[in-house]
C-alpha cells in the first residue's frame, strides 16, 4: 500500500497522463485518496472501455503521438498543480517504418510525446498557488519514449540529464520537474538513506537520488510521485528518483 494517508492535497488540481491502469492508475489512486481532484487521461473514447475503475477521476482521452490530440488535452486544461507523465510509448505494429521514424525523432525533439504536452502546460503549471510552484513527474514511461529510437541504458541516462536541465531552465517559471525511475535491484546499493531530500536542505537542480525498498514497484513509484508533488519537496527540482 501507499503512504497517500501522508499528505494533504485537497483542492490541487492533478492530470495523470496514463492513469488508466498499472502504475499510473495507482498514482492516481494515492492522489485522489489523498484529497486531489483527478483527471486521467488513456488512449480509448470512453471510460467505460477500461477494466479498471475510473470512477473517482475525470477522464479525458489523449494521443501522444498526435499533435493536435496534445493540443486538444492543453486547451481542456483550466487549472493544474500536478503533471505526471505515466503514459508508455505504444505504436500500432502495423505503423509504417518511415512513420515510426518520424514519431520517434519527434518525441526526442520535443514535438510530439510526454515533452511536447509539458511544454503546452507549463504557463498554466506556473499559474500553479502550491507551495513550490506547479509541479511535473515523469515515471519510466517516459523512458519509453527515448527508447524508440535508444538503447534503455541510453535512454535512462537521458532521462536523467533533461530533467536536470528541464529543471534548472523551468525554476524561472515556476516549475519544478522531477523524475521516478525504477531500475534493477541489481544495480542499486543495499542502504538507502530515510529522506528523499539532498542533504542540507536546500533546493537540489540535477542528479539522482537513490532509495531502494521492498515494495511492489507501483506503489513504490506511487510513494515516490506523491513525495515529489508534496510541500515537502518543494525545494527539489531537477532530480531523478531511482527506485529499486
Amino acid at each position: 500500500m501507499t503512504t497517500a494517508g501522508s499528505y494533504d492535497f485537497t483542492g490541487y488540481q492533478v492530470l495523470v497522463v496514463g492513469g488508466t491502469r498499472g502504475e499510473g492508475h495507482a498514482i492516481a489512486s494515492s492522489f485522489a485518496a489523498s484529497g486531489a481532484a483527478v483527471t486521467v487521461t488513456g488512449t480509448m473514447m470512453l471510460r467505460s472501455l477500461y477494466d479498471t475503475d475510473l470512477s473517482a477521476f475525470d477522464y479525458e482521452s489523449v494521443n501522444l503521438a498526435r499533435q493536435e490530440s496534445i493540443d486538444h488535452l492543453a486547451a481542456m486544461v483550466d487549472h493544474i498543480d500536478v503533471l505526471v507523465l505515466a503514459a508508455t510509448c505504444h505504436l500500432p505494429h502495423s505503423l509504417p517504418a518511415g512513420e515510426r521514424a518520424f514519431v520517434a525523432e519527434a518525441a526526442r525533439s520535443g514535438l510530439l510525446g510526454p515533452t511536447f504536452l509539458t511544454t503546452r502546460l507549463r504557463l498554466k503549471l506556473g499559474q500553479s498557488p502550491a507551495l513550490g510552484g506547479g509541479c511535473v513527474v515523469n515515471t519510466g514511461a517516459v523512458r519509453a519514449w527515448l527508447e524508440l529510437s535508444s538503447t534503455p541504458e541510453a535512454a535512462q541516462a537521458e532521462l536523467v540529464d533533461a530533467t536536470a536541465r528541464a529543471g534548472e531552465n523551468w525554476a524561472g517559471l515556476g516549475v519544478r520537474v522531477n523524475s521516478v525511475s525504477p531500475v534493477p535491484r541489481s544495480v542499486l546499493p543495499r542502504q538507502y538513506a530515510p529522506s528523499w531530500a539532498p542533504a542540507g536542505g536546500s533546493r537540489a537542480a540535477g542528479g539522482t537520488l537513490v532509495r531502494t525498498q521492498q515494495q511492489r514497484t507501483s506503489d513504490a513509484v506511487a510513494d515516490a510521485v506523491l513525495f515529489l508533488a508534496s510541500s515537502s519537496a518543494s525545494r527539489i527540482t531537477g532530480q531523478t528518483l531511482r527506485l529499486g
